[in-house]
C-alpha cells in the first residue's frame, strides 16, 4: 500500500475518536460529541419548526443542516472507503475539517460571527457524558481533543486524496 492508503486509514480513524469518543468542547456532565447528536435526534426532527422559528432560520435551511450533520457522522466510516476511492476520501474529509473549523471559529472567533447559528452549532451536538465519563472530555483551551482530531482527520484525509496511489492491474 501507498501512503495514501495509510493517511486515508489514519485520517478515517482520527475521525471516528473525533466524533465519538473524545468531545469537542464541554465542560464534565455535558459536552459537544456525536453521541449527543445522536441522542438528541429525535427531538431535532420532532421540534424543528420550533427551533428554525427560534433561530429565525428557514425551515428547509434547518432540515439541510440536519442532513449535512448526519454525514459528517459517518464521515470517519466513509473516509475509510477512501483507501479505494480517492474522490471519497475527499469529499468526506471536507465534512470533518468544516466541523471542526467552525467549532475553532465559534469558541475562538469574534462572538457575533455567525449570529444565531452559533447557538444551533453548538446546541445540537450537546449532551450529557454517561458517568461523567463518555464521551471523553480532555479540555485543550476553550476546546476539545475532539475538535482538534477533526481537523487533523480532515487536513490528512484530503492530503491522502491528493497523494499518487500505487495502481497495479
Amino acid at each position: 500500500m501507498g501512503a495514501g492508503k495509510y493517511l486515508a486509514i489514519v485520517a478515517g480513524l482520527l475521525t471516528i475518536l473525533g466524533t465519538w469518543i473524545f468531545a469537542m468542547w464541554g465542560t464534565t456532565g455535558a459536552v459537544g460529541s456525536g453521541v449527543g447528536f445522536v441522542v438528541d435526534l429525535d427531538t431535532l426532527f420532532i421540534d424543528a419548526e420550533t427551533y428554525a422559528t427560534g433561530l429565525s432560520l428557514n425551515i428547509i435551511l434547518y432540515y439541510l443542516l440536519i442532513v449535512l450533520f448526519l454525514i459528517f457522522l459517518a464521515a470517519g466510516v466513509l473516509q475509510l472507503i477512501g483507501i479505494k476511492s480517492r474522490v471519497a476520501i475527499i469529499i468526506f474529509s471536507l465534512f470533518p475539517l468544516t466541523i471542526g473549523v467552525i467549532y475553532l471559529i465559534v469558541f475562538y472567533g469574534p462572538s457575533d460571527i455567525f449570529g444565531d447559528l452559533t447557538l444551533f452549532f453548538t446546541l445540537v451536538f450537546l449532551g450529557e457524558q454517561f458517568e461523567d465519563l463518555f464521551p471523553f472530555l480532555v479540555q485543550l483551551g476553550d476546546v476539545g481533543l475532539g475538535t482538534y482530531l477533526l481537523v487533523a482527520g480532515g487536513v490528512l484525509g484530503i492530503v491522502s486524496g491528493i497523494l499518487p496511489r500505487e495502481e497495479y492491474y
